[in-house]
């Protein structure tokens, strides 16, 4: 394969963005691949890719992040119901109680309200 821009010289990489083949002296490494060399096109093209790929991949932490919080708030409510009929070893059992049943809904509701993006 050939340059796109100079016919008599062998083709180093194709363009991310264009598609176009190109000669060493027209290849601009740009990030992890090559496009046009000063070329905005094909830079912005390479921008929205790159944008592209990390917003698609970061599809899986949200989703852990938001089942992580959920687990964490049952968790803590069942601590909760399961301490509250302990009340002997607990010094002020109705705040600890109170401010965990807090905690635990706050921490499901964050769980709830996450959206991917």
């Amino acid at each position: 394969m050939k340059c796109y821009n100079h016919h008599d010289r062998d083709a180093f990489a194709v363009c991310k963005a264009c598609g176009k083949a190109l000669c060493l002296e027209c290849a601009e490494e740009y990030k992890d691949f090559y496009i046009c060399k000063d070329s905005p096109s094909c830079r912005h093209v390479a921008d929205v890719e790159y944008v592209n790929y990390f917003k698609d991949n970061s599809e899986g932490a949200w989703m852990f992040n938001r089942i992580a919080f959920m687990l964490i708030g049952a968790f803590l409510f069942i601590y909760v119901i399961v301490k509250s009929f302990m009340f002997f070893m607990i010094p002020c059992p109705l705040l600890e109680t109170v401010l965990l049943i807090l905690l635990a809904i706050l921490l499901i509701k964050k769980g709830m309200d996450m959206k991917l993006k």
